[in-house]
């Protein structure tokens, strides 16, 4: 018996497509990589240069940061990456200590949200110097969150 190297599930001898996945049989599962979510070169390096500041401003002011990159940088795509991407993590951060605030009679909600706000700044200062590098990434704690896309 043969197995769909996409999903795993068995298929039958001979058969050239997955019935669960679609996957073509045979061929290398789809994997993946960390370079989906670098947009780094979708971005000219002259943009990146003059508008790494605003993009910085981003990460260290919080909604303050985005709002000066939004106002004195709108027409640099770097720049607006990073704002949205900063924008992403500053509600993340509020919905956790909200969460953390309502729910304090119990135990574990509060630390479980001081830990999880320690690793969002731990995400936001990679981002930072992400940004120092030049580099357009989306930050790792956040990337899958679609419904903040």
């Amino acid at each position: 018996m043969a197995f769909c190297s996409n999903c795993g599930k068995e298929v039958p001898e001979g058969a050239s497509v997955c019935s669960s996945c679609g996957a073509t049989l045979g061929a290398a599962p789809a994997v993946k990589s960390v370079e989906q979510f670098d947009h780094t070169s979708d971005y000219d390096a002259a943009d990146i240069s003059a508008n790494k500041v605003y993009a910085l401003s981003a990460y260290i002011l919080s909604f303050f940061g985005v709002l000066l990159c939004n106002v004195l940088a709108k027409e640099s795509p770097f720049a607006q990456f990073h704002a949205r991407e900063a924008l992403k993590l500053d509600v993340v951060a509020i919905v956790v200590y909200v969460l953390s605030v309502l729910l304090c009679w119990t135990c574990i909600v509060p630390i479980a949200g001081a830990v999880l706000e320690i690793i969002l700044i731990v995400v936001r200062i990679i981002s930072f110097v992400q940004v120092c590098k030049g580099e357009a990434k989306e930050p790792w704690l956040i990337r899958s969150l679609g419904a903040l896309h």
